[in-house]
């Protein structure tokens, strides 16, 4: 049988779906063949009608939170700018040095003492003992035990070049011990010093001069670095117009607390006669501090 075509538009879908689906002949009660559209073919058109519209359907709400999230993104991107421009126009941010001056509260003295023997026993035996002799005399001037600090203890060979041979030979063995002094009183350094070459120190170096953190010309010298960076900042606001406000944030930039170094001398090996005190004068230390500081303006 042929396939009628309507030369009419199909008024929806499933319209025009049953007009072009494959058909199959069904008889009538009475007798005629007639052609309907085959069930598979239906069932397989619905289920293309269903996806498609799933598929529309996700595509829209896909858009959709794309769309809200980028506008989202947006509005909150201009908050932060906004945010920002308003904070950086209602701040200003200084810098603000101070320097003061101080005498040393702490003075470091580097003691060693030097022994030589045939062999690495003998060496260290001579050397502790001496070493202790050199620590109980300071401590009889005076200074405390938690104030002596033991650096370095060492024994090695000594060795002598031949020029003619070209050869080394063992002669000995050396021994040192090397002992920290750290004193708070600048009056008794030349007393320690004298004391210690006197008992067999045969090494000595310092004063080193230094400020402790808890001198309180460090605290002084931050003190006035605030001061300072307030100074700037009432000056600057003074020169746009507005007043200063309340402090917005505080980063210490440091405080430079300069060491002297120590020289060193040499004595000879033995036990000295008695040691007149070398002169100390401990003269100042320049304490430096940094503060950076940002204030709040009012308009």
């Amino acid at each position: 049988m042929g396939r009628n075509v309507d030369t009419q538009r199909p008024t929806n879908f499933w319209h025009w779906l049953t007009r072009w689906l494959p058909k199959r002949d069904t008889a009538t009660p009475s007798g005629q063949r007639c052609s309907k559209p085959g069930t598979t073919w239906v069932i397989i058109g619905v289920m293309i009608l269903a996806v498609s519209a799933v598929l529309a359907g996700c595509s829209g709400d896909a858009k959709t939170e794309a769309s809200a999230v980028s506008t989202t993104t947006q509005l909150q991107q201009a908050q932060l700018q906004t945010s920002s421009a308003i904070g950086a126009r209602d701040t200003i941010t200084v810098v603000g040095k101070a320097k003061v001056s101080s005498a040393p509260d702490e003075a470091v003295l580097s003691l060693s003492v030097e022994t030589e023997a045939a062999d690495p026993a003998k060496a260290l035996d001579a050397n502790s003992q001496s070493t202790q002799k050199v620590i109980d005399r300071l401590k009889s001037e005076g200074v405390e035990e938690s104030a002596i600090r033991t650096a370095n203890v060492t024994v090695y060979p000594i060795r002598t070049y031949d020029p003619k041979t070209g050869k080394e030979s063992l002669t000995g063995y050396r021994a040192q011990n090397a002992v920290t002094v750290t004193l708070k009183d600048a009056l008794k350094v030349g007393k320690v010093l004298a004391a210690a070459v006197e008992t067999g120190a045969t090494n000595i170096s310092g004063p080193e001069w230094r400020l402790s953190e808890a001198n309180p010309m460090v605290t002084e010298a931050l003190k006035q670095a605030v001061a300072n960076a307030r100074t700037k900042a009432e000056a600057v606001a003074a020169a746009q117009g507005v007043r200063l406000g309340d402090v917005v944030m505080m980063n210490e930039g440091g405080v430079e607390i300069p060491v002297v170094p120590m020289y060193g001398a040499d004595v000879a090996m033995g036990l000295s006669a008695k040691v007149a005190e070398p002169p100390i004068s401990p003269g100042t230390l320049d304490i430096s501090a940094t503060m950076t500081v940002t204030y709040g303006l009012n308009r």
